[in-house]
């Protein structure tokens, strides 16, 4: 179970609204090379008990013996040419947990950008903050992890991991004249260190915060689902005209008002689904951001998705028509058919799920009624 600490969270969040507005990328290191060849400078060279491989496209650290730091510097901009916003993202993966007397001893992540200065200390299963005092726990070890910075002024500023916002804070460092990232690690420290341990890079990204980008397309389209293709629809992607990390807080989802073909006595209630998790899909192209539900969008009713990142709302509607079993939009001759198949069914599951009207996981003569009036369009 993941567990955080958010001390400063409330305030700032409603000073910031925070959350993503967009990407622009400046940089990208994908991890398919050393950091050397990439234009990071090296400092405390990964060197005795340290080695350095790219497997697998991704920067790999290991680790045989304790007592070896390294770490990787890159200057983002110089003064004259400060970005505007900044964000950084980065995946990363390690097979540390954290110790129960440490918090400093895996891997690390530094930002410093115009009046702000921020290290995360990172483990394969924790991201602790400089401090000690913010922490996100319970992470799948040994599995990547999407972590994010952000900062829409150079003052403000949030980090993130797989799209849940864990620490926010305000800058209080002066403008040092340059803006540069950090990384390295340590190799793991207390009874929790592994035999050999190691963390992976995938990638490292920054750039600026751009606002006003749009929707272009989902996977299922947009408007009706296709029981065949689609009978549990609990997730599903939306693409962007640009880069894009959309988060949990701005999305709304509602269920628009049914129609009176629907209009018969039920023995449970239509649920909305509530997003549990908003992540980019492993390899995918940036702008492609996956949608996760706590349940499957409910049947015999529309689910709107209202995205709100700071542009007009943007929303997404997907309905399974009443009685429609094939994703033509209505009742037909065909769902009659369908409807045949499934009659007596209970519990109902897959193509028949659109046929149960009054939701009480039994295909009988309570739903045809619904069904009728389906068929001819009241």
């Amino acid at each position: 179970m993941v567990r955080r600490r958010t001390r400063r969270l409330g305030i700032l969040l409603a000073t910031l609204g925070a959350g993503a507005q967009g990407d622009q990328p400046l940089y990208r290191y994908e991890g398919d090379v050393l950091p050397s060849l990439a234009g990071w400078a090296v400092f405390d060279a990964c060197e005795g008990y340290c080695t350095e491989s790219v497997e697998n496209g991704a920067f790999l650290l290991r680790w045989g013996q304790l007592g070896n730091l390294t770490n990787y510097t890159y200057i983002v901009s110089r003064a004259q040419n400060d970005p505007e916003s900044l964000w950084v993202e980065w995946r990363f993966r390690s097979n540390v947990p954290i110790p129960r007397f440490a918090d400093d001893c895996d891997a690390f992540f530094v930002v410093n950008y115009r009046d702000l200065l921020d290290l995360m200390f990172l483990f394969g299963d924790a991201i602790v903050s400089f401090s000690g005092d913010d922490w996100l726990l319970g992470l799948t070890l040994d599995e990547f992890h999407t972590y994010r910075f952000e900062s829409p002024d150079g003052v403000n500023y949030w980090f993130s991991v797989d799209g849940l916002v864990f620490y926010t804070s305000i800058g209080n460092y002066p403008d040092k004249g340059f803006n540069y990232l950090q990384f390295g690690g340590g190799g793991g420290c207390g009874e929790t260190r592994p035999p050999n341990p190691r963390n992976e890079w995938d990638y490292i990204r920054y750039g600026t915060i751009s606002y006003g980008e749009q929707i272009t397309s989902s996977d299922p389209a947009e408007g009706f689902v296709d029981a065949r293709e689609h009978p549990t629809l609990d997730r599903f992607t939306v693409t962007f005209d640009e880069p894009n990390y959309v988060y949990i807080d701005e999305i709304t989802v509602t269920n628009v008002e049914m129609s009176k073909s629907q209009n018969v006595e039920s023995t449970g209630t239509v649920a909305v689904p509530a997003v549990v998790a908003t992540r980019r899909l492993d390899n995918g192209p940036p702008e492609t951001v996956e949608i996760v539900l706590d349940r499957p969008i409910p049947y015999n009713a529309a689910t709107r998705f209202t995205f709100n990142d700071g542009v007009p709302a943007q929303t997404i509607e997907f309905t399974y028509a009443p009685g429609d079993t094939d994703g033509d939009g209505d009742a037909d001759l065909h769902d009659f058919a369908a409807f045949q198949n499934c009659f007596g069914n209970s519990p109902v599951a897959g193509v028949c799920l659109p046929l149960d009207f009054n939701a009480d996981s039994a295909i009988d003569l309570l739903d045809f009624g619904a069904f009728a009036a389906a068929l001819s369009g009241r």
